[in-house]
């Protein structure tokens, strides 16, 4: 498979009065490529994250890491601190989560070296929820992975009124990984999700890794599990081919 080089670069766009982050890692060369906006962990745009874009820009896509916490009120000093990162998540309305992730999406289908008929997202843990949740609002991405990300919240507030299942309002293809030891993401509410996304009408691979336990893919993190990582990897890819006709495999 071709390895791209790469170029990098973090910039800020304008979210509601707000300046966010966005690390964008992409291939040299000219022309159009397929692009992914990649939703990070409760921990934010962190080292890992940047690592995951930057593993699909030496494929040929085009990657948008947005850190959607940055200006967030009450953020904890130490971002590796979950309950803290938790409690500032959950003041955040959802549908504001989405309208940044939305607003990012404008940018990159304004960018004439991505094409924007081929644009995907991609989110980890509390991101692939947001992500899942972000293209079920938006008719234009073409395709969404979802690693382990919630399907329902434990409790309902003014800031998540809804489930992330209740968003099931899919234009385009998905494909959920989940852990099989994971206390946030039940067997019972994986076979809840297959059932809403099966009535959807759209295309869609639900897999569960037994052995794995939560944030198996993230290989900073105590529960890195290097054999479902590959192999969820091989997926992701196998995946955006199928559904963008694009060569990253």
């Amino acid at each position: 498979m071709e390895q791209h080089q790469l170029r990098e670069q973090t910039m800020e766009i304008d979210c509601w009065g707000r300046k966010m982050p966005v690390f964008v890692a992409s291939p040299e060369g000219s022309g159009k490529h397929p692009a992914v906006i990649v939703v990070h962990e409760i921990f934010g745009l962190n080292d890992h994250i940047r690592d995951v874009a930057r593993r699909f820009a030496k494929l040929g896509i085009v990657a948008y890491a947005p850190d959607l916490f940055e200006g967030t009120c009450g953020l904890p000093a130490d971002r590796n601190d979950l309950n803290g990162m938790r409690t500032a998540w959950s003041k955040i309305p959802d549908s504001i989560l989405i309208a940044d992730l939305q607003t990012l999406l404008a940018l990159a289908q304004a960018n004439d070296r991505v094409d924007s008929d081929k644009i995907g997202t991609i989110g980890f843990c509390m991101g692939g929820a947001i992500a899942f949740m972000f293209a079920c609002s938006s008719p234009s991405i073409a395709w969404v992975v979802d690693f382990y990300g919630r399907i329902f919240y434990p409790q309902l507030s003014d800031t998540k009124p809804k489930h992330p299942i209740d968003y099931t309002y899919l234009s385009c293809p998905v494909l959920a990984l989940f852990a099989g030891i994971d206390e946030l993401i039940t067997p019972e509410h994986v076979e809840a999700f297959k059932t809403k996304l099966a009535e959807s009408g759209k295309a869609y691979e639900v897999d569960v890794y037994h052995d794995a336990k939560h944030a198996f893919f993230n290989d900073q993190r105590e529960f890195y599990d290097p054999d479902a990582a590959e192999d969820a990897w091989k997926r992701t890819l196998e995946f955006i081919a199928k559904h963008t006709r694009a060569t990253v495999i």
